[in-house]
């Protein structure tokens, strides 16, 4: 019976222990690009395709919001210049704690398989990390016609018609998860008809943290062993 007892303390022990570090997901963090917009997606090449007014969509299970430009509030991304040699950086400034991983979605007007065409620089408290864009590899033309048209690394794809906007899962560095992601640089090379990208959206997904709501359930169950101490000696 001691046994017993002593195999049922541990049960209830490691009931406790799995109650105490349940970790819950944190909400994703919709970065807001209307301040930055500056080119009408609908007007692209097959762009009547597109949601049309902006709103929210979903790309695998992460939530994006598309931002609006004009009078009419037409579907806008920040494109970058198409022009040769006109590279360009645009600053994003966040503030998220405990970043740990950003979706973007991201296609380029025009593109050539295998150019680097830009790149993601996010800044943190204390770290940064620089993600490349590559057509052909994580980028490419949001049209399926006669430039780059495939990909070996995004996480999804919205299509619309012969439009599509490509998803980038970029996992951050650990150290992200303890200090706060300031700022994010997009920048592009300059590239031209090689690859010029633009944003259309961007989400960033804090680290879980723990649960608090676990912490009663593991008092309750501390409370659990001490009475059914008492009750198995009351038997004896």
């Amino acid at each position: 019976m001691t046994g017993l007892f002593r195999h049922a303390s541990l049960a209830i022990t490691l009931a406790i222990s799995v109650s105490l570090v349940a970790i819950a997901r944190a909400d994703t963090v919709s970065v807001d690009l209307s301040s930055l917009v500056n080119s009408d997606l609908t007007t692209y090449t097959g762009g009547g395709s597109y949601p049309q007014h902006g709103g929210s969509i979903t790309v695998g299970d992460i939530p994006f919001t598309l931002a609006t430009i004009g009078p009419d509030s037409d579907t806008a991304v920040l494109q970058t210049s198409t022009e040769t040699g006109a590279g360009q950086i645009y600053a994003l400034n966040v503030d998220v704690f405990g970043a740990s991983t950003a979706y973007t979605l991201i296609n380029s007007a025009f593109g050539e398989c295998g150019t680097t065409v830009g790149q993601l620089v996010f800044v943190g408290s204390s770290t940064t990390y620089t993600y490349t864009l590559t057509e052909g590899v994580n980028v490419r033309d949001h049209y399926d016609g006669g430039f780059c048209n495939t990909v070996t690394d995004v996480g999804g794809t919205a299509n619309f018609g012969s439009d599509r906007l490509d998803m980038q899962s970029i996992v951050l560095p650990s150290a992200f998860d303890d200090q706060t992601l300031e700022t994010i640089y997009f920048q592009t090379f300059g590239q031209g008809y090689s690859g010029s990208p633009f944003l259309a959206a961007m989400t960033l997904d804090p680290a879980p943290v723990p649960e608090p709501v676990t912490w009663p359930l593991g008092l309750a169950a501390l409370l659990i062993v001490p009475l059914a101490h008492r009750r198995w000696r009351a038997q004896q």
